[in-house]
């Protein structure tokens, strides 16, 4: 015989504990579905949107005391000599600026000389920053001193990479001689094209 009675009371008792059981399991997983919800809604988030983002700008030009306006393409008239003779020169201010609306960021920039004539080879240059006409671009802090043109194209005039701030002027004097000594023939000419080429 049986140790526990199997009278209908006891079945009954059985079976309202497992149904109790399986109550509590299906609580249970009510439970568990409801705190993964309750944690899904407790977020947060953010974002981060830049600015516009634009590129910076160069503006070289220059202009002379005779020719104040600016441009990219000056007449340098001022450099400009007739009846040369042995032991002359001729001196001048030239400005290179970076300057202007468009001028946002600085600049660096290179000389070169691209010259033409017989009497090209003959000509020593010399250029200063903040030199004076009157001392021959003598004074001031040196570019390049008596320089031998060549008729090379881009002859470079000086160390590149002349650093420019936005809104600066460097005033540059430059001085073209001729010098005692090799004596030149009568009547020869020399052009010079000094060219100015800017980066950032």
């Amino acid at each position: 015989m049986s140790k526990y009675s199997d009278s209908p009371v006891t079945r009954i008792r059985h079976l309202v504990a497992s149904t109790r059981f399986r109550a509590l399991l299906a609580v249970g997983m009510v439970l568990g579905v409801g705190g993964v919800t309750t944690l899904a809604a407790f977020t947060s988030s953010a974002t981060a949107t830049s600015g516009n983002i634009v590129t910076g700008s160069i503006n070289l030009q220059l202009n002379s005391v005779a020719q104040t306006t600016l441009t990219k393409s000056l007449n340098f008239n001022e450099l400009s000599k007739t009846g040369m003779i042995p032991g002359d020169s001729n001196s001048a201010i030239l400005k290179v600026n970076n300057t202007g609306a468009t001028a946002t960021v600085p600049l660096k920039y290179t000389i070169t000389s691209t010259s033409s004539g017989a009497l090209t080879t003959y000509l020593r240059m010399t250029v200063s920053s903040g030199g004076t006409v009157a001392n021959k671009c003598a004074d001031g802090t040196n570019v390049v001193s008596s320089l031998a043109l060549t008729t090379a194209a881009n002859q470079a005039v000086g160390t590149g990479n002349r650093p420019l701030a936005v809104g600066a002027t460097e005033n540059l004097c430059v001085s073209v001689q001729l010098p005692i000594t090799p004596t030149p023939p009568t009547s020869t000419t020399s052009s010079i094209v000094l060219s100015f080429t800017a980066q950032v």
